[in-house]
Order: C-alpha cells, then structure tokens, then sequence
C-alpha cells in the first residue's frame, strides 16, 4: 500500500547544473500538474494515444503480459526459490519496499513531480497483479519532500527501504549523505545537483552530463533552416549558477555552425517579458534557443503575439514535452517550435509496443493524462530497476542490483534511443535525438528533420555531441530565491542559506550581444 512522508522545511536549497535544465517555478497561479491536462482521454488530439486503441480507451501494446516493449517477463511469479544471501533491508521472501520521490506537496509549486508518484503507483500496480519481479511484490511509499525535505525523506526511507526509485528531487543534493550514509541504493528518474549526480550507490538512466553538449540537433534545424544559422538566441535563467548551461548551449550552436546573437538570462518570475522580446528582436534573432517550455510560458508567447514579432524557429530541449507547450501552440501564434527528445512520443503509439505499454500503465492509475517528460523518465528507471532485480533472482542485494544495472545498450524495452548505462564519472551527453515539430495537433514526430538511422526515429552519431572545454562560468555565492520561491532545477550547489527577509532572485545578467 502506498503511503506519504513528509518532514521538517530544511535549512538550505542547493542545486547544480546540468545539461538538461529544468526549471522550477511556474507562473502565478500554475502547476505541473492538475486537471488541465493538455489531452484529455487517450484519443485526444494534444498527444494522440496509438490507433490501435481498444474500445475502452486501452492501448493494445501486444506481447506476453509481463512484457514492455522488447523487455520479456519484466516482472511474474518466478520460480519460487528463497534467498540465497541475507537480505537486505526491505527484502523479504514475498516483497521489497521501495520509495519513489517528488515535491507535490510544495507550496511554491504544487504538484511539481507527480508524474513520478503517477508512473510509480501504475508499474507496481501491473508488476504486482503478475507476481511482482520473480514472485516478490512491490511495497511502494510515496514520499513527498516539498522541495525543502529532501534530506528527511531520504532518513525516513534509511528506515525500512531496499531503494529509492523513479523520481526525483531539484535539491537532491540535500539527500545524498543521508542516502549513502546509510547504503540506500537509487535509480532515479532525473539527478539535479552534481553532488548527488556523483554520488555513490546509484543507477542513472538520465545522467548529468557538464563537459559535453548537443550539436546534432541544431545542425538538423539549421540544415532545414540555413536562413536562421547566423542569428540565434539563447535565454536562460538568471541565476548565477544557471549561467554554465547556457554558455554549454551556445558552444553547441557554435559547432554545429552557428552565430549567436544574443544571449540573456532573465529572472525566474515572471517568464521572459515585453523588455527581454524587444532587445531580442533589435538583435535580429531568427532561432530562439530555450529551456523555458519547461514551464508555462503562456504569457511570453502572449507578449510576441502584441508585439507582432516572433523568431522564426524556437528549440528546447526535452523539458518542453509537457502540456504547457501545447496550450501555447493552441492559444497563440506559436512559431516554428522543435524539441529533441531521447524518446518515442506518444503519437508513435500505433508503431511502438513499449509506448503503448508505458500508455497503458499510465491509464493504469490516471485514465486521462497523457505521457509527458516525467512520466517518460520515471518509467525509464523503474524499467532499469527492475529487470536489475529480475537478473539478481534469489542474490537480491544492492550491490548486486547496481551491479546488473549498468547496461552496454539500453533502451528500456524500445521507448529510449539506445545507450550505455555507465559509471557517473563516464555520463555524456546522448548520441541519438529525434525531433519533433510542436504543432495545436500535438508533438508530430518529424522524420525528415530527424533522419533516422537507428532504432527507426532516431538520428545517432557520436558526432552528435561535442566537448565542451573547461572554464564555464563558475557560479557565485549568490543568495537564491526566498523560501516561498525556490530557484529552478538545475543550479550547481550555494552553501548560502535562503536569506531571512525574503530576498529577491538576483537580477538578469546584461545580454550579451555577440557578433
């Protein structure tokens, strides 16, 4: 049975960057997530779920029942054989306790990881009505760490888990002494802070990258779009410790051939305004590179459609599959928009068994929401655990489980373009995108612009990313954001304590104009 922890408000907010930024806070009065989910039904035409749909909504995703894509018998009854070793904690002959982690209960953002605790509560409910993973089921806790009480919730699971799985937290860096003090193994579903991305006793099916970055994506753009190759844009987010990830984007834009024009980061409330559009616009920029469909950005799309002026392409990147991007499409003149996931979309349902699959766990539990980024990513992990668990059979220990987990080329069962699973210190960024075009329909998968080349949707080449030398920006000890307003994900660590009177994100940094 699911059950939620939560504990005291922490006295320190840390995060680091990495490659794929994610930021936290949304505009007044939004969340991640809710009742306002862009599709609504399976059938619904912001993220359309597979053709071959059963009459009740239900995906038909094929395949023996404890199969994902091609994983066979994730999980089932197993053969019945005790443990060979003593267990571990949260091990017994019929069952491992599990955790997975998020932040619904965050008063600056409610029900910013959600997804997690949704895909979390649909794989234990299928794992466990086949049998679990070899015969042992799956106690599942939902902790919630409110975004302040990540290193309480981490001493909670030290209690009674076998591991932490499927989620994440923005200040996970506040978890990892707890965790590792107590040999608490993790798959997460995302890391943060590079504290707790080098931390030990873990899995990472989405690593935490710093000294490289994408570069096939944007020479797909410029390849389809030569005319915006020598005026781009990068807007970020203007907290000092934010500014490396955008210095790794332009450097990426650089050696896939391109100019960058203008470079800004804006503070994190409200999005990007009337002032920030204006010099963009002076500057000339055609292609907008961006991490702010992470969060609903309405009111920027809102400010061009006054302006009567809007770049002609806009990237991000995978962040932006989200709900939000396609109310934007929906509600205003939306330009030319891509994103380059590392994962099948939903619209490839009718093509793709481990799709169909994820879909069909999902409705398991939320028969109306639509896979977005986290639901992706959390299944991912779950999946890695799991079939890390199913190989250790009656050796079900956390070195064992950790030691299965690291994987030449894994894919989770198709739903992923394919690639090694690896020591934290060996993360680089992903050799394989595809891209897709943001339209009111939904995320349509562009073939033409991916050309794929493995997999069937993906572009894969190691010549896809890039080094990125040493020297970034190195963040400041600049106060973050008050309690009530946490910086975004993706922030390498302050030790500098929220200030007491409710200080104000630190100001934007002038744009730098690059010719």
């Amino acid at each position: 049975m699911a059950s939620t922890s939560a504990g005291r408000r922490g006295t320190r907010r840390r995060a680091a960057a990495g490659l794929l930024v994610v930021p936290l806070l949304l505009a007044v009065g939004c969340s991640r997530s809710g009742d306002d989910a862009v599709a609504k039904g399976p059938q619904a035409a912001g993220n359309p779920a597979a053709p071959g749909s059963t009459k009740d909504g239900k995906p038909a995703a094929g395949g023996a029942p404890g199969d994902f894509g091609t994983l066979k018998d994730v999980c089932g009854k197993g053969d019945g054989k005790p443990l060979t070793k003593k267990a571990d904690r949260g091990v017994t002959e019929k069952e491992i306790s599990v955790s997975v982690t998020g932040d619904p209960g965050a008063a600056a953002q409610p029900g910013l990881g959600k997804e997690f605790f949704e895909m979390a509560d649909g794989f234990t409910k299928w794992c466990n009505e086949l049998g679990g993973i070899n015969g042992r089921t799956i106690k599942l806790t939902k902790r919630d760490a409110a975004l302040s009480n990540v290193g309480t919730v981490m001493t909670a699971a030290c209690q009674s888990d076998f591991m932490v799985v499927g989620g994440g937290n923005p200040f996970d860096n506040d978890g990892v002494k707890a965790r590792t003090g107590c040999k608490l193994g993790a798959f997460p579903a995302y890391v943060v802070g590079e504290e707790s991305a080098k931390g030990d006793l873990q899995d990472l099916a989405v690593g935490l990258p710093t000294s490289t970055t994408v570069v096939g994506a944007y020479k797909a753009v410029f390849a389809a779009h030569p005319e915006v190759k020598a005026k781009v844009g990068l807007l970020g987010q203007a907290i000092a410790s934010l500014r490396p990830s955008m210095v790794r984007y332009k450097a990426g834009v650089e050696a896939a051939g391109g100019t960058v024009v203008y470079k800004e980061d804006v503070p994190v409330i409200p999005p990007p305004g009337r002032t920030t559009l204006e010099k963009m616009k002076t500057a000339g920029v055609e292609m907008l590179i961006t991490t702010w469909l992470a969060v609903d950005s309405a009111s920027m799309f809102r400010e061009m459609d006054a302006m009567n002026w809007h770049p002609k392409v806009i990237v991000s990147d995978a962040s932006a599959y989200n709900r939000y991007t396609l109310a934007s499409a929906k509600n205003s003149q939306m330009p030319e928009t891509y994103i380059y996931p590392t994962f099948v979309p939903q619209s490839l349902g009718d093509k793709n068994p481990a799709v169909q699959k994820a879909l069909e766990i999902l409705h398991s539990v939320e028969p109306k929401k639509d896979l977005e980024f986290f639901h992706m990513s959390g299944i991912n992990s779950w999946l890695l655990w799991a079939s890390a668990v199913k190989e250790c059979g009656t050796d079900l220990t956390t070195e064992c489980v950790l030691a299965k987990g690291k994987r030449a080329n894994w894919d989770a069962g198709g739903l992923f373009a394919p690639g090694p699973i690896v020591e934290t210190k060996d993360v680089r960024a992903a050799d394989c995108f595809t891209m897709l075009k943001v339209s009111p329909k939904g995320f349509e998968y562009d073939a033409a612009l991916t050309k794929p080349n493995k997999a069937e949707y993906f572009n894969c080449d190691p010549s896809n990313v890039v080094a990125v030398a040493p020297g970034a920006p190195a963040a400041q000890n600049t106060p973050p954001p008050s309690a009530g307003t946490p910086p975004p994900a993706g922030a390498p660590e302050t030790n500098t304590p929220p200030p007491a009177d409710g200080g104000e994100p630190p100001p934007a940094a002038p744009p730098e104009n690059v010719t």
